[in-house]
């Protein structure tokens, strides 16, 4: 049975709306998936009748973004009661956060002068839309204007840390998004752990703080084939009593790199996110 429980849909920064994203989930025989927006619940709320009526098993979900001794760092939330309201005032505080920074990096490109791009912030607007804001949507507003090429080179040269359009997030810290997510009900999952670059010590000492924060997973496999990386957190998990959770982090059709369902199947050793769950997904185990 294939799972995902790491993607996105237009409620944030992703290119397919949620209809859009179960439609793909059926043609990929994804049969258990969770919707993990940037700071919001409201792709996961628009389809969960659209997902049981199209024979897709949907978890609540959301990705939180948090700070961690001076680093963003992401936790996914995973089978949570989206009603919980110290979860839903957390994220609408973060989504504040983001159009404060997101007016700031308008402010920097737009007074950057090889940047000759006309009513940036309407059409930044527009590219958003009713989803959450993000550096995805600079990107994508930068390729759009002949400004880049790709997602890639974006980040390179005006959006990240040193670059003319960086601005510094101002997170919650990691211990609170953990409790956020447990008082809701749910699972805190350490997302995509090799994106932070950490060293081996500085990684280690990233989950056990997260751990006695109350986090209880940690994404161990997110690409498609089997490799020396799923191996490594794989032992990570074990060795810290964390279960391993599954994502491609699935943003855009044309990142083909990045393929919805599109992953390695996990390792036998580990303790699956899903044994967490509250719902009943007992036809997983059978076909790990």
């Amino acid at each position: 049975m294939k799972m995902d429980f790491h993607c996105h849909t237009t409620a944030s920064d992703g290119a397919l709306s949620p209809h859009q994203l179960i439609d793909l989930a059926c043609q990929h025989e994804v049969k258990c998936l969770a919707i993990t927006d940037h700071d919001t619940t409201a792709g996961y709320e628009a389809v969960m009748k659209y997902a049981q009526q199209n024979g897709v098993q949907l978890i609540s979900g959301v990705e939180i973004s948090c700070e961690w001794l001076g680093s963003t760092i992401h936790i996914v939330g995973l089978d949570f009661d989206e009603s919980a309201p110290i979860l839903q005032t957390g994220l609408e505080k973060i989504r504040t956060l983001r159009w404060q920074r997101a007016h700031n990096i308008l402010a920097k490109l737009q007074a950057h002068p090889t940047i000759h791009c006309i009513n940036l912030e309407e059409k930044l607007m527009e590219e958003v839309g009713d989803g959450v804001v993000g550096r995805g949507h600079f990107a994508q507003l930068l390729i759009q204007e002949g400004v880049v090429k790709e997602t890639g080179q974006a980040f390179d040269r005006y959006l990240k840390k040193g670059r003319a359009g960086y601005v510094k997030s101002e997170w919650p810290p990691l211990v609170e998004v953990v409790q956020w997510i447990r008082q809701a009900g749910g699972v805190a999952v350490i997302a995509h752990p090799k994106v932070y670059k950490f060293t081996s010590r500085k990684l280690n000492r990233l989950i056990n703080d997260f751990k006695l924060a109350g986090g209880q997973a940690i994404e161990v496999v997110n690409q498609p084939r089997h490799s020396s990386d799923i191996t490594g957190m794989a032992d990570r998990a074990n060795a810290h009593g964390l279960h391993a959770s599954l994502g491609s982090d699935f943003h855009r059709p044309e990142h083909t790199w990045r393929g919805l369902g599109w992953l390695a199947p996990m390792p036998d050793r580990v303790q699956p996110v899903w044994a967490l769950f509250k719902t009943s997904i007992k036809e997983m185990e059978k076909q790990r």
